[in-house]
């Protein structure tokens, strides 16, 4: 009767209901979008799929459309997205959007951005709809198992192919009453529904949630094992030696009247904001500091205060054993992503993509610009604030103090 697992989330049903959005499908990913134009949903769908195409897990929907929703310049239509985590399903939703689980309704309606629940398993019951579509029927014949279709909301209804307690607890009764007409077979039969009493108690859902409550110790252990998978950490000693000769690297640039470093294109000082236009400029060599931040999709940041190389397994790369480059691993499910697929150098003051020549291709999404655009083998492209990058089925984004600051 309810959803206890991720794998019962993924069998369900999905039951589209009429408006003027879109619906989608993918695995156990299920994302409703207030627009029915194909240039707007178009970047939540691509997210959605590579998070299905990555094992569908709730914690990769919720940071990527976090990240995406941080970093885009343009105004969201309002969406909700669901996806299965290891202790409960994870709900995404922003704007106006509703959505219900089990009598909880969650709307980013009265918040100032997005809203994100992790409801724990088990769920019985999801619906989500837009503002002004009517509530999917609960006996409709419609059913979405896989795609996209135009809708205004869609509704999970509680699974029914799970009647084992049901029939348990027949089968305890009417082993009870046996007993008594026959009182040398019960002997044996006796001690069993005795046992069958506590066994009673084994249909899994009162044993499941202590098992989820004492699980949360086990995703500590889960987050070790994604730590243990980042080859790069036991390299960071080595790195921090190379830390210490770029840091040192010399770059021409200009002090605020605070002694802040900053590139001289900036109108304003990077780390204090104070008018940079104001004072004349004097160009001098120093220190660069760091040029911003690389944000992976899952939430991880990489400071850009040395340059990296970008792949399935960078470390043993010889440039990251000389302490010329630092390995930022994307690990990915899909195949897709060369041992070193690229790399981030920093030059003066910008910061370069350069594609490896890799298989697969790595794609760019700059700000204002309305498609994921494939850099061609080798070449190489500048990144301002906001600009996304994909890599098989990973997103990463770049963002800077600097943003919009320069002249």
């Amino acid at each position: 009767m309810t959803h206890t697992s991720a794998d019962d989330w993924t069998a369900a049903s999905v039951v589209p209901g009429p408006g003027g959005g879109t619906l989608a499908r993918f695995g156990p990913v299920v994302l409703l979008v207030g627009s029915d134009d194909p240039e707007v949903v178009r970047p939540y769908l691509e997210h959605a799929e590579m998070v299905a195409a990555n094992g569908g897990q709730g914690r990769q929907l919720i940071r990527g459309f976090a990240l995406m929703l941080s970093t885009s310049v343009d105004q969201s239509p309002g969406f909700a997205a669901i996806a299965p985590h290891t202790t409960g399903l994870a709900v995404f939703v922003d704007g106006d959007v509703v959505v219900n689980v089990d009598g909880e309704e969650i709307s980013g309606a009265q918040s100032l951005a997005w809203v994100e629940r992790l409801i724990p398993w088990p769920v019985e019951s999801v619906s989500a709809v837009l503002p002004g579509a009517a509530a999917p029927a609960a006996g409709s014949w419609y059913r979405l198992d896989g795609g996209v279709v135009p809708a205004g909301g869609f509704l999970v209804p509680a699974v029914g192919g799970t009647p084992a307690e049901p029939v348990l607890r027949p089968a305890t009764q009417v082993r009870a009453p046996e007993p008594a007409p026959v009182v040398q077979a019960p002997p044996a039969v006796e001690p069993e529904p005795p046992v069958m009493a506590p066994v009673a108690g084994r249909p899994l859902p009162p044993a499941q949630p202590d098992e989820h409550v004492s699980f949360q110790s086990v995703l500590m252990s889960e987050v070790d094992d994604d730590i243990d998978d980042f080859e790069p950490l036991p390299i960071v000693e080595d790195a921090a030696q190379v830390h210490d000769d770029h840091a040192h690297e010399q770059v021409r640039g200009v002090y605020c009247k605070n002694q802040h470093f900053n590139d001289p294109r900036v109108l304003f000082c990077g780390i204090c904001g104070i008018n940079m236009v104001q004072q004349t400029p004097v160009l001098v060599n120093g220190p660069r500091p760091p040029l911003g931040v690389i944000v992976l999709d899952d939430g991880a940041v990489f400071q850009l205060d040395n340059p990296y190389l970008l792949g399935r397994d960078p470390a043993p790369d010889e440039r990251i054993v000389a302490g010329e480059f630092r390995p930022l691993p994307i690990i990915d499910q899909s195949n897709q992503v060369s041992r070193v697929h690229a790399r981030l150098e920093l030059r003066g003051w910008d910061v370069v993509l350069v594609d490896n020549n890799s298989t697969n291709g790595t794609y760019v999404h700059l700000p204002k610009t309305p498609d994921w655009v494939r850099m061609p083998p080798g070449s190489e492209q500048v990144l301002v604030q906001g600009t996304r990058v994909r890599i098989g089925h990973r997103t990463l984004a770049f963002n800077t103090h600097a943003g919009n600051a320069t002249g």
